[in-house]
């Protein structure tokens, strides 16, 4: 009776979870092995089987989007994680009020829903901004909202939404290290950067681990910062994949093909997670 009462409890959480993400889910799996003429009542005619996937893995665009995202996470990466221990390690040295303070101003960006965060910064970088006006006074090119400017400008959002977050990963992880490792580095003589380097950063090489895995995977499905600024700029349709996916499905039409291509990224993103987690797992 017990069992059954527990699972009454738990039964509100089953059903909204299949009803929102497993039925959609497969809907959408569906979808993808179909390709519906435009004027069709039902989008689960005209069945080609996997030739929607075959389209998906040869489209240059999709490609060339996954391509600049990559691009994006090796200049994403290495700033969040050099970014995200520096600033862990000041507060973590910064007690009582100022500390506290300090964790919260780092954390506060993080907050901010990520398309008010991006239209803040898109204001900040148009002409007569002060992110403009900055990087005019001091003889730079002020345009971060040009083509081939853009995924700089959008990486500047990404950190700034981002490390206060892994900041407090971080500063978690650095609270877990017993403090007996300290005092036994001290008493061999380790100074500030020597406990730093064999105590603190091999103690937190799990972590350093987690916010990888993280990051990549989020980097895959960035799709709110690209499409907010092109309401401001000229930031292309095949962009990341994400947006692409939007474009296909909303501009084009092609709801079937849309589906495919979700799943296409889905499976990359399973592949990279499961690779990320073996990993995790391994070193903890």
């Amino acid at each position: 009776m017990a069992k059954l009462t527990h699972l009454l409890f738990l039964f509100p959480f089953f059903a909204l979870f299949a009803i929102f993400l497993i039925v959609p889910v497969l809907y959408t799996f569906g979808l993808s092995f179909f390709n519906a003429p435009p004027a069709a009542t039902s989008l689960f005619t005209n069945n080609v089987g996997t030739s929607q996937y075959g389209r998906a893995l040869g489209d240059g665009t999709f490609w060339q989007g996954y391509g600049s995202m990559l691009y994006l996470t090796l200049l994403w990466l290495p700033l969040m994680l050099v970014l995200s221990f520096f600033i862990a390690l000041f507060l973590d040295s910064r007690r009582g009020r100022l500390g506290a303070l300090g964790k919260i101003i780092v954390f506060l960006p993080y907050g901010v829903p990520t398309v008010i965060g991006t239209l803040m910064w898109g204001y900040m970088y148009t002409a007569g901004g002060p992110v403009y006006s900055l990087l005019s006074f001091l003889g730079l090119s002020p345009n971060l909202l040009a083509p081939s400017t853009i995924i700089y400008a959008m990486l500047n959002i990404i950190v700034w939404e981002w490390v206060g977050y892994n900041v407090i990963i971080l500063l978690a992880g650095l609270n877990a290290i017993p403090s007996t490792l300290y005092d036994a580095a001290r008493l061999d003589g380790a100074n500030a950067w020597q406990v730093t380097r064999h105590v603190k950063i091999p103690m937190l090489k799990k972590y350093f681990v987690f916010i990888s895995m993280l990051t990549i995977i989020g980097d895959q499905l960035l799709f709110n910062e690209p499409f907010t600024l092109s309401n401001l700029s000229s930031v292309p349709f095949g962009f990341t994949p994400n947006l692409y996916i939007f474009h296909v499905t909303y501009f084009l039409q092609e709801f079937n093909y849309a589906a495919a291509i979700a799943f296409v990224l889905i499976g990359i993103s399973f592949v990279v997670a499961g690779i990320g987690v073996r990993y995790f797992w391994t070193e903890s």
